[in-house]
């Protein structure tokens, strides 16, 4: 397990809640809030999301969350749960389609931002957007009815592949812990998802995206931990880079001393054989070039396995 997207349609459903009524009057159920504490039990991010509230970022943030997330969040933890970001899906995001569906914004931009594998992660939703959303981002989905049917909840759409339905949210954890254990005695895994767009990559469309506030501790170290990470992987492009320009100096350098000390200082007989003379220039920079190329591979497996540049090459991609 990775992380855990809940609806906060869930928890209101869980706890016999109208949705659209005031959070004001929101009082979540023991029964929710001990499945809160149960999924807190473990090393996996708890993300909660939900529509965002209209009006101005709060002092001192760069986004604003819902004040519906917000108000779910202080009940959790007062009951001893946790949380640990809250995802918000703009009227302007869910309009551009980079929320919901086809464009699980609301998953790959926390995937993007914390280094999650959407392949280890569950979404606990109350609709069948909600199950379209995981499964476009590989995510494995499941409905909470609350009080509804599975009529009720689903209609009369057609889904191609199956997922868990579980009447509270307290069944659907267990089932959370069941196919964990599952997975974990047999080895098996999810379907495999589809590649997380980089932070390049949705960094143009940010306006369009869904945001995210970090709630917990935890959330903000692995972001912290990943910035630095991602400095260091700037550093080592930057010494690679002048490293190659310095060899291709050196190597020109060299050359040209070689070419001059060929026309005017006799060598001794050996360096006839040394230098390959027997062989058509072009025949000798083919295979120098060859040797070069040989001593950069061995030189970047060093590198590779002396600085782990394999988790760099892993989070360029994220």
């Amino acid at each position: 397990m990775n992380a855990v997207f809940i609806h906060q349609n869930s928890l209101l459903r869980d706890s016999h809640i109208v949705p659209d009524s005031p959070c004001e009057s929101w009082h979540l159920a023991p029964a929710t809030l001990e499945a809160m504490r149960s999924l807190a039990g473990n090393d996996s991010l708890i993300i909660l999301y939900g529509p965002e509230t209209p009006g101005p970022a709060r002092e001192g943030e760069a986004t604003r969350a819902s004040d519906e997330l917000r108000c779910l969040v202080s009940q959790i933890e007062a009951g001893g749960g946790r949380v640990d970001a809250m995802i918000s899906c703009t009227e302007r995001s869910i309009e551009a389609g980079r929320c919901y569906g086809d464009f699980p914004g609301l998953i790959w931009v926390p995937a993007a931002r914390l280094n999650l594998r959407p392949g280890g992660c569950y979404l606990l939703g109350d609709a069948v957007e909600d199950v379209q959303t995981a499964w476009s981002a590989g995510v494995r989905p499941f409905i909470i009815l609350g009080e509804r049917t599975i009529q009720e909840t689903l209609g009369r759409v057609e889904v191609d592949r199956g997922f868990p339905v579980a009447v509270d949210l307290t069944t659907a954890v267990s089932y959370i812990y069941v196919e964990e254990e599952i997975a974990q005695q047999t080895g098996s895994a999810m379907e495999a998802a589809p590649p997380v767009p980089s932070t390049l990559t949705l960094l143009p469309m940010a306006q369009e995206l869904p945001t995210m506030t970090l709630v917990s501790r935890m959330a903000q170290t692995i972001e912290d931990n990943l910035g630095r990470s991602r400095i260091q992987r700037t550093d080592i492009a930057r010494w690679l880079f002048f490293l190659t320009l310095g060899a291709l100096g050196l190597s020109l350098g060299i050359g040209y001393l070689m070419t001059h000390l060929y026309r005017i200082q006799p060598f001794p007989e050996f360096a006839y054989y040394l230098t390959l003379q027997f062989i058509s220039r072009p025949m000798r920079g083919a295979l120098f070039i060859l040797l070069g190329a040989g001593l950069i591979v061995i030189a970047l497996r060093s590198l590779f396995r002396g600085t782990q540049l394999g988790s760099w090459l892993d989070g360029m991609r994220h």
